[in-house]
């Protein structure tokens, strides 16, 4: 009866889907694979109708690669759309979906998205420590000038990585530095490289920073107030050497999402929680297996398995009854890309859609 009762439910949904004739975008980015030298990155527009693709618009080419080095990315970082039209690179590049152009070319570090501006934070050895601002309605980018300007919670806190473990430093506005944290662990090693671990702030006296053991088998989240220097342990987690360098995400005042490796690790500070995630955090009505099995990942959508597919987390993407994923095959420790497959909420099933050489699914835009 109960069973009966879903399937009409479902069905109504669906006919009323349809009726509306919902017009949704995926954004996607290839790789030119004529274009070696400058990495270049073609962008796409796929268009789905009442979840049903129905062809595809080339919207621009960019370059990755200018005189040797890194210039516009869409594969480091965290991607955004903004205002249903313009896309953030996780290196703070901005382009233009509609008008079809970039808009910002520089890098920095995104603090902000919110009326009508991108607010970004630089710190660097050689251009110094600065706020920056891009207006979409003038299109127009400056540094702002204001010393009193503050568009983040939080001090200047730095990590010291001269010796092992590492240091954590105050850097109180003329005034000498003060030691906060004598040890702060050894750092992530990823690819060899030894990237700052997670820091982020609460407010503007507590902040949230992760410990890596020597090892780099273990994973440790503490809670560090400024004026006491007091210490709270939130939790901790198992790990292992990834190349891929930890991220973060913001998913509430009090609720944070770390993905390091195929972990997800939700770190809750009102509960004063850490959890290893099974499942990843539901979005859309869709979650699908963090841990990769050698079969691929179960995907539910509204706590109903959906399937099993092959693919990687950055590259499944959510909005309103619809879901995309690149598919994969893997062989051995090698994979290869078998298309897109995308959620058809009419159908309530996975289609299949032909395409080859993407970098990254950037999100879904309304049409």
């Amino acid at each position: 009866m109960t069973r009966n009762i879903l399937s009409l439910f479902f069905c109504l949904c669906a006919t009323l889907f349809t009726a509306q004739e919902v017009k949704q975008g995926l954004i996607v980015v290839h790789v030119d694979p004529g274009g070696k030298g400058d990495f270049k990155q073609k962008i796409y527009n796929y268009h789905i109708l009442n979840g049903h693709y129905v062809g595809r618009d080339e919207i621009l080419t960019i370059n990755g690669k200018k005189e040797g080095k890194d210039y516009l990315r869409t594969d480091l970082g965290t991607n955004q759309i903004y205002n249903n039209r313009y896309l953030v690179t996780g290196i703070g590049n901005i382009i233009d979906l509609k008008e079809k152009k970039v808009l910002f070319d520089g890098r920095a570090n995104l603090v902000r998205l919110a009326n009508d501006s991108a607010v970004y934070y630089t710190n660097d050895a050689f251009k110094g420590k600065f706020y920056s601002v891009y207006n979409f309605k003038t299109n127009s980018y400056s540094e702002v000038k204001s010393l009193t300007f503050k568009a983040k919670a939080g001090q200047d806190v730095e990590f010291d990585k001269t010796t092992a473990p590492y240091k954590l430093f105050l850097y109180p506005m003329n005034k000498p530095k003060v030691q906060l944290v004598a040890d702060a662990g050894f750092g992530q090693t990823a690819d060899g490289s030894k990237p700052d671990p997670l820091l982020w702030w609460l407010d503007n006296f507590n902040f949230v920073y992760t410990y890596f053991n020597k090892e780099n088998t273990e994973m440790s989240f503490f809670k560090v107030n400024v004026d006491t220097k007091a210490q709270t342990l939130i939790g901790k987690v198992a790990v292992i050497s990834d190349k891929q360098v930890a991220r973060l995400s913001k998913l509430s005042a009090s609720e944070y999402l770390i993905f390091i490796g195929q972990k997800q690790v939700l770190i809750d500070i009102a509960k004063n929680q850490v959890s290893d995630l099974q499942f990843s955090k539901e979005e859309n009505g869709f979650s699908y297996e963090c841990k990769l099995a050698g079969s691929g990942r179960i995907v539910k959508y509204k706590n109903t398995e959906s399937g099993k597919y092959h693919f990687q987390p950055k590259n499944f993407k959510t909005s309103t009854n619809i879901a995309a994923m690149v598919k994969e095959i893997v062989m051995g420790t090698d994979s290869y890309q078998q298309g897109l497959g995308v959620w058809n909420f009419n159908k309530q099933k996975w289609e299949s859609v032909d395409c080859e050489d993407v970098l990254t699914l950037i999100g879904f835009i309304n049409e």
